[in-house]
């Protein structure tokens, strides 16, 4: 996901300074007798420049950005960014080719939907544990909490990367054009039969408009996934390079019982509580996505940009999340005057603002990682102190220039300005954080109510082995072999291009049985047990 995945709208002076006054305050009294009293200054930090690599277009204004970053850190830091940016369908081959081939790059963005469960086995990636809860980076710990570190460590206990969220799920939308719904005649939309209604709508009105554009490596992603929340107080799902597996637990949490694959023969499925004893019932969006197939483009598995295919005017909805709504909404409208943007939440738990209606980890979805062959680690782990070590060095990199790309609405709300369309920022990849977050101040009433409700912790709950992550260590070789089968397929599925899923699945099942299956899951059911066994749920 995240897929903001997101929205946008993808550190240490306090050192020195804190060094220094505490240094200050415990100087003797000048006395009447002249006394000469020396002091040293910390030594200015070499100039260095960190590589990054980060995906995604760069802000047209982002070297205005770097500039004033520059001119504010020159005198504690001394640190130019070098980034490069991926085209988004690329990035995550490109980090991989880029880590085999051992080139020096300071810091990437790497998740668990890119490369991150496969390079931190392998010791790709420095572990950063002593640079957090760490005085000696007060940004960071004022910005991670202690819980919030421990929930983003990895198999192993360590942490391996900078995690960036601003609430435990950034709720998936279907952003609509208000406009264009008002023009034919319909009422807001409040439920999937609304919103097949103006899909029905969009086509019989202009043959040359997509009705809803997803991105090609992502389809459909949450759409018709989770309508009706089921909770199974002892049945868990952990993906596999892509495949979903159940994992049914005893009645006291304690022991694996049953497990079932996508691919699975009936009577694996036929073990587990309903829904998810057949495969139809535990998986039922498959069958709405091929339904719904027919309102994307003809060849949506070659879509890139989503957004901007909407934003061109090809498209009369997109899927996205809520955090990007102000900075969507005003880039619609300057793009096509009359146009105006709204939103439909999908799921139906959440439309309606109950309480535990979102299962999390308590983990972020996006997140900085440094390699190991880095030669900058501190340097770069010092920079990300002084981003989060203010709100303003945070709002210059989230945001851009105040006065130029925004301007704050009291302490905590926001308003873009003109220019901020040459600064558009993927902040998920370098800055969000939970205690940094301003609002737009263009939000209405209804959207702000959401974005209240991602914040309130009794939104959430932790499924069972919510909090479980699979160590591919043993099984690397097989795990590898199965990505390479099971990528295209499943994004060929999440676009709706597979109709008859069921048989083709289990095809595939049988495929990736040749390729080690049944030994990563038997290494996966061993490791679940041992999670159980020292107390995880």
């Amino acid at each position: 996901m995240k897929t903001r995945m997101v929205s946008t709208s993808l550190l240490v002076v306090a050192v020195i300074t804190t060094a220094t006054a505490c240094s200050d305050s415990k100087q003797p009294e000048a006395s009447t007798a002249a006394t000469a009293v020396t002091t040293t200054a910390p030594a200015k930090l070499a100039p260095v420049t960190l590589k990054g690599m980060l995906f995604g277009d760069p802000p047209k204004d982002m070297q205005l950005v770097m500039d004033e970053f520059e001119k504010r850190s020159k005198d504690t830091l001394n640190t130019k960014l070098n980034i490069q940016w991926n085209p988004s369908a690329d990035h995550k081959q490109k980090v991989k080719l880029m880590m085999t081939a051992g080139e020096e790059v300071d810091f990437v963005f790497d998740a668990d939907f890119m490369n991150l469960k496969e390079l931190v086995p392998q010791g790709a990636y420095a572990q950063l544990d002593k640079y957090f809860n760490n005085d000696a980076y007060p940004g960071l710990k004022k910005a991670f909490t202690p819980e919030f570190v421990e929930a983003n460590k990895r198999f192993d206990g360590h942490l391996y990367t900078i995690p960036f969220t601003q609430y435990f799920y950034d709720l998936p939308v279907v952003y609509i054009r208000k406009d264009l719904r008002e023009k034919y005649g319909l009422g807001k939309i409040n439920s999937y039969e609304d919103l097949e209604n103006f899909y029905k709508k969009v086509q019989e009105a202009d043959k040359t408009l997509t009705p809803l554009a997803v991105k090609g490596n992502g389809g459909f992603q949450e759409i018709w996934t989770g309508e009706n929340n089921t909770k199974i107080p002892n049945v868990g799902t952990v993906g596999i390079a892509g495949i979903p597996i159940l994992v049914q637990l005893s009645d006291d949490g304690k022991k694996v019982q049953n497990m079932a694959a996508l691919g699975d023969e009936a009577a694996a499925f036929a073990k587990l509580p309903a829904p998810f004893n057949t495969a139809k019932t535990a998986y039922p969006q498959y069958d709405k996505w091929a339904e719904w197939s027919k309102y994307l483009e003809k060849d949506v598995v070659s879509q890139k940009d989503n957004k901007a295919y909407f934003m061109s005017g090809k498209a009369a909805s997109y899927y996205g999340t809520i955090s990007s709504f102000a900075a969507d909404r005003k880039k619609l409208k300057e793009t096509i005057s009359t146009a105006d943007l709204e939103f439909f939440v999908l799921r139906k738990d959440i439309r309606d603002m109950k309480p535990q209606a979102i299962s999390t980890n308590y983990r972020s979805n996006n997140s900085i990682a440094i390699p190991t062959t880095s030669k900058n680690i501190d340097r770069t782990m010092k920079y990300f102190d002084w981003l989060f070590s203010s709100q303003e060095n945070h709002d210059l990199i989230e945001y851009g220039i105040p006065g130029k790309h925004w301007e704050a609405v009291g302490s905590n709300q926001i308003k873009l300005l003109d220019e901020s369309k040459n600064y558009i920022f993927n902040a998920f990849e370098m800055s969000w954080n939970p205690n940094m977050i301003r609002l737009s101040s263009d939000l209405d009433e209804s959207s702000r109510k959401y974005f209240e409700y991602s914040a309130k912790a009794d939104t959430y709950y932790s499924a069972p082995l919510a909090m479980f992550t699979f160590d591919s260590t043993n099984v690397k070789a097989e795990v590898a072999s199965i990505t390479s089968k099971t990528d295209p397929f499943i994004q060929l599925l999440k676009a709706g291009q597979i109709k008859d899923w069921e048989s083709q699945t289990a095809k595939l099942s049988g495929e990736l049985k040749a390729l080690g299956m049944d030994k990563v899951r038997a290494e996966l059911q061993k490791q679940i047990q041992a999670y159980l066994d020292k107390g995880g749920k």
